[in-house]
C-alpha cells in the first residue's frame, strides 16, 4: 500500500476535479465529504469559497492532491476491491482531516492496483488558519494505516511498505570488513548507538541527555545537523547516516518548541533546525537586558488573562462555526437522500 501527498500552491481546484472525475462509472465510489454540492462546478465553489478565508501569503498551500494505492489481490472480485479501498479511503480522512473538505474519486487504469485520487482543502471548512501536520504527524498517520489495513483487511494481501524502517545500505568495503574480520562498519554502529538514543527518548531534552549517555554531542554546521562521539571528535550527520532519521530527528526538536517556523516570504516553508540552534546558543551567550521598571511589567501582565480569554472565544467560535457546517451538510444530504443521484456514502 502507498499513500501519497502532494501540495498545491496555487488554487487549481477545478484541474484536479476534472482529473479526479476522469474515470467513468466509478459514482458510487466517489467521496465528498463535509461538500453540499455534488456536480463538479459546485464542489469548485465550495473549495473556493473555503480557501478565500486563508490569509494570503507568498508560497502559501492552497490544497493536497493525495493518493492511496493498495495493489490487486488474486481471488479477489473488482467490487470487492473497491469497497474495501473506499473504507480505507474513509479511514484515511477520518484521521488525517476530519473537519477539512475532501473530494475523492477512485481509479483503476492501473492493471496492478487500485487507487483514490484525494483533494483536501489546506484549511478546516470554514477556518482562516491553514491545517498543518508535522513529518512524524503524518508518518504516524500513514503507519497507522497501514497497520489498521493489514490486520482487518488480510485478504488484500497488501505487504508492509510504510512501516518498514529505512535501511542505509552498506558499503562494498563495510561489507567486505564485516565478511571477513566480522566487525561493523563504523558507520553502521553510530547509526545504532544515534537510533538507540531517539527510541528512547520522549522528548528533545531526553534525546540529548540519551545521547550524552552514549557518549555523543550534538552539533550544527550551517544546515547540518549531526552528532560528535567524543571519545575520537569525529562528526557524523544524520542526513548521511539514515535520512528517514534525520527528519525523525528535526521533526522532534520543532515538535518540542525549539524550532519555530519561518515567518517571513518564504511561506510554508519551515526554518532549519540547525539555524534556530545557532541563535539560541548566541542568545545564551549574549549579555541579559536590564529588567524593565515594574510600571511597564504590570500591563504585560495584566493581558495574559485577555490573551487566554481571546483563545478560549476564538475556539468556541469555532466550536459553533464546524457544528453549523455539519448540521447543513447533515439537512442538505437528509433531502437528497430519496432523490436519484444519492451517493454511496
Amino acid at each position: 500500500m502507498i499513500v501519497k501527498s502532494m501540495s498545491r500552491k496555487i488554487p487549481s481546484f477545478g484541474q484536479l476535479i476534472g482529473y479526479i472525475d476522469r474515470d467513468e462509472g466509478q459514482e458510487a465510489y466517489r467521496i465528498r465529504h463535509n461538500l453540499f454540492g455534488r456536480g463538479q462546478g459546485k464542489v469548485r465553489s465550495e473549495f473556493e469559497r473555503n480557501s478565500d478565508l486563508l490569509a494570503k501569503r507568498k508560497n502559501g498551500v492552497y490544497l493536497y492532491h493525495e493518493i492511496i494505492s493498495i495493489t490487486r489481490a488474486g481471488g479477489l472480485s473488482a467490487k470487492a476491491h473497491k469497497e474495501r479501498l473506499h473504507d480505507i479511503a474513509q479511514a484515511y480522512i477520518a484521521a488525517r482531516c476530519p473537519d477539512n473538505l475532501v473530494y475523492g474519486g477512485l481509479h483503476q487504469d492501473k492493471e496492478h492496483s487500485y487507487h483514490y485520487h484525494l483533494m483536501i482543502s489546506a484549511n478546516r471548512a470554514g477556518e482562516v488558519r491553514r491545517l498543518r501536520l508535522a513529518k512524524a504527524q503524518f508518518r504516524q498517520i500513514q503507519v497507522g494505516l497501514e497497520v489498521h489495513v493489514l490486520a482487518k483487511y488480510p485478504e488484500l494481501e497488501q505487504k508492509v511498505a510504510i512501516g518498514k524502517r529505512s535501511e542505509k545500505s552498506i558499503s562494498r568495503q563495510g561489507a567486505e570488513l564485516e565478511r571477513r574480520s566480522g566487525a561493523r562498519p563504523q558507520r553502521q554502529e553510530m547509526l545504532d548507538r544515534v537510533r538507540d538514543a531517539f527510541e528512547k527518548a520522549k522528548d528533545r531534552t531526553s534525546f540529548m541527555r540519551q545521547l550524552d549517555q552514549a557518549g555523543l554531542d550534538l552539533y550544527v554546521r550551517g544546515q547540518t545537523l549531526g552528532v560528535v562521539e567524543r571519545e575520537t571528535g569525529k562528526r557524523h550527520r544524520f542526513k548521511t547516516l539514515d535520512a528517514d532519521l534525520s527528519g525523525r530527528v528535526n521533526d522532534l526538536m520543532r515538535d518540542d518548541g525549539q524550532v519555530q517556523e519561518k515567518t517571513g516570504p518564504a511561506g510554508e516553508k519551515e526554518k532549519q533546525p540547525e539555524r534556530e540552534a545557532r541563535a539560541r546558543g548566541a542568545a545564551e551567550h549574549a549579555p541579559q537586558p536590564k529588567s524593565e521598571p515594574e510600571p511597564e511589567q504590570k500591563p504585560q501582565e495584566r493581558a495574559g488573562p485577555a490573551k487566554a480569554g481571546s483563545a478560549e472565544r476564538e475556539a468556541s467560535e469555532r466550536s459553533e462555526r464546524q457544528k453549523a457546517w455539519r448540521e447543513e451538510i447533515d439537512r442538505q444530504r437528509s433531502q437528497g437522500r430519496n432523490g436519484p443521484g444519492h451517493d454511496r456514502e
